[in-house]
């Protein structure tokens, strides 16, 4: 929820099959030509969970390698922890059959992490603080189009030059601004367009 910007609900309701479906897109040649070196690292380094929506609409997490490496442990764990077998959620409960909810996790340690205005961390105001970021930002039509589809926001007016893949596009171009984000360099970002953003290399391998 955190680096993907989703909405709580969403997250919390991911399901085992979800995870076990994720993906690492692969660039076909054609697209290939239009991503940078790093964009096509990124497509690599990420995986890519397919979720429910807002409205029933499929929209996309992005898994970073830490979040790889933490999400088997919690299948490992379940029968240990009392989860009911049939319980379908990624993050479930220990008793019945339903989830753990993201937004009571971020309230209790938000608070507990002593954060000075942990009425701020919650999913609207990290959704609003990329869209604020965005504004900055001099996307192109169809970069703003992206963006909207990976944050499940409705496009009205589609104003794509050209279409491709937005499974690759999603990866390539958001993660490179998540990262912006998560290694708080927003300032770096004025007046640049996703492919103007540039990543240190190390700062993709945290």
């Amino acid at each position: 929820m955190l680096f993907s910007r989703r909405r709580q609900g969403e997250i919390s309701k991911m399901s085992v099959d979800d995870y076990k479906s994720r993906c690492c897109p692969e660039a076909e040649d054609h697209i290939s030509d239009v991503l940078s070196d790093f964009e096509k690292e990124l497509c690599q380094k990420f995986k890519r969970v397919e979720i429910v929506g807002k409205k029933g609409h499929t929209v996309p997490v992005l898994l970073t390698e830490e979040m790889e490496e933490s999400m088997p442990v919690l299948l490992s764990k379940r029968e240990a922890a009392g989860v009911m077998a049939d319980n379908k959620f990624m993050f479930p409960c220990a008793t019945g059959d339903s989830h753990i909810r993201a937004a009571d996790c971020i309230r209790k340690y938000s608070v507990l992490c002593g954060a000075k205005n942990p009425d701020h961390l919650h999913s609207t105001s990290l959704r609003k603080q990329i869209a604020t970021v965005s504004q900055v930002l001099n996307l192109k039509d169809n970069e703003l189009d992206i963006l909207a589809k990976f944050l499940g926001h409705d496009v009205r007016v589609h104003r794509e030059f050209y279409r491709l893949p937005d499974s690759t596009l999603r990866v390539a171009k958001i993660s490179k601004l998540l990262l912006s984000i998560e290694g708080n360099t927003t300032g770096k970002l004025a007046g640049k367009s996703l492919d103007e953003i540039e990543i240190e290399k190390d700062e993709g391998e945290k």
